[in-house]
Formats: C-alpha cells, structure tokens, sequence
C-alpha cells in the first residue's frame, strides 16, 4: 500500500520526535505515546525478549503476568507465525488467524479476553528468532487498517537505527559522546562514513540545514571546529 502524503508527513514527525527522545533508553514513554498516536491504539508496548533462555530482557509494563506469557507465548499466532518464518514485518492478528479460529484458543481467553483486546499489530526490529525485539499495539474495538501496517512498517527501519544506536552508546566508555543526542551521533556516524550533508540529508529523511544544525551542536559539545576533528575524536568502540 502506498502511503499518503499526509500520512508521510506524520511518520517524518514521529521519526525526528523519536530520534529526539532516544538517549541510554532507546524507547523512553513519549516515544511510545507518540507512536500511540501515529497509529491509533488502546495499548502499547515494546519487548526484549530471549526466546532460548525464556527471559524478558526489557519491557515497559507490569511484569506479573510473565508466567502467564511463557505459557501462552508459543501458540500465539503472530509469535508462532514469526518463529516459523522468520517474519517479523508489522502484521495484524487478523492476517494470520480468523476471528472465529481466535476466540476458540487458549490465548484469546487467557491473554486478549480479560483485557479486552480484539486486534492486534505487531512489528520486529530483528529477525532472530532467539532474541526478539517487538512493538505490539492492541484495540479493544475495530481492527488496524492497511494503512496503519504500512505505516507501521516504514518507521520500523528508523525504530531499529535508533535501538542499536543506543545500544552502542551504551557499551563504551563515557566520555565526549554522552553528550551528543541519538540523533546528533547518527549524523556523526555517517559523516565519519563520508557522506556529504545533502547525503545525510536524504538518507535520514530531513533537510540539509537540519543536518548542518546538528552538526553545528556536534562541534560546540565536542569542542572542535570541524568534521574531521569531530570524526577523530569521537568514532572509536564497537561496530
């Protein structure tokens, strides 16, 4: 599905808004309320989950219907449907099971009934199948649309930059870098890849002054006077 411009613009909104937002915590909650609203939704969350040791990594709700989840987990449909083809592209409940096969499962009375969730669309930020990263987003009433999958599914790429980027933040050493923003360290990242700042500009979906701003704010935290002294001084650690 083609997505329109309207819609276009929105998604751009949400992607420099959750750039914006990201820090050692790559989701915080304005993230995931922004995302709310991007795509309307009673419920939302985002999980870590490894499926190998059957542990939760990291979640942003209440962790008392964990044994609940391990129990069900496995016969969910959308969870089935991704650990047996590796697809973790957004997709509805609905796309992979009817209503009436739903209401008849373990899951539709354990897990969606009690709180009366009627629809569901998921996305992965991941293909393992061991170590999964998922936003789930439920509706008590009507079911998400073609549109909202589309949407979904181009703001997951930006999703994934900004989880690993954040991650890798958070694997070195503080220093300089603590100070720069998720998304003033993607600028940094692709300048020290050599891309011009119309590159930048095009790759991360904004104008070519919003990039030379960021780097402007790169240079003054960092305390240098240009690209190549910013890229020295800061691009070490993991890849």
């Amino acid at each position: 599905m083609t997505v329109r411009a309207g819609d276009l613009s929105a998604v751009l909104e949400f992607v420099e808004l959750a750039w914006a937002n990201a820090g050692r915590l790559a989701f915080p909650l304005e993230t995931l309320e922004a995302l709310a609203e991007l795509i309307p939704c009673d419920l939302i969350g985002y999980a870590e989950i490894d499926r190998v040791n059957r542990r939760i990594l990291e979640h942003d709700g209440d962790g008392g219907a964990e044994e609940l989840f391990w129990q069900i987990i496995d016969v969910h449909p959308l969870c089935h449907h991704q650990q047996a083809y590796a697809d973790f592209s957004a997709m509805r409940l609905s796309d992979v099971v009817s209503r009436a096969q739903l209401v008849r499962t373990r899951v539709h009375a354990e897990w969606f009934a009690p709180v009366g969730v009627v629809a569901e669309l998921e996305v992965g930020l991941t293909r393992s199948r061991k170590l999964t990263r998922n936003f789930v987003l439920s509706r008590t009433s009507g079911d998400f649309s073609d549109r909202d999958v589309a949407v979904l599914q181009l703001v997951a790429p930006h999703l994934a930059r900004i989880h690993e980027l954040s991650r890798l933040r958070g694997a070195v050493e503080p220093d300089e870098r603590e100070r720069l923003t998720a998304r003033e360290a993607e600028v940094l990242e692709l300048v020290a890849a050599g891309l011009t700042n119309a590159a930048i500009a095009e790759r991360l979906w904004i104008s070519p002054g919003t990039v030379k701003k960021h780097l402007d704010n790169v240079y003054a935290k960092l305390g240098v006077a240009n690209r190549a002294a910013a890229v020295a001084g800061t691009i070490t650690g993991p890849r």
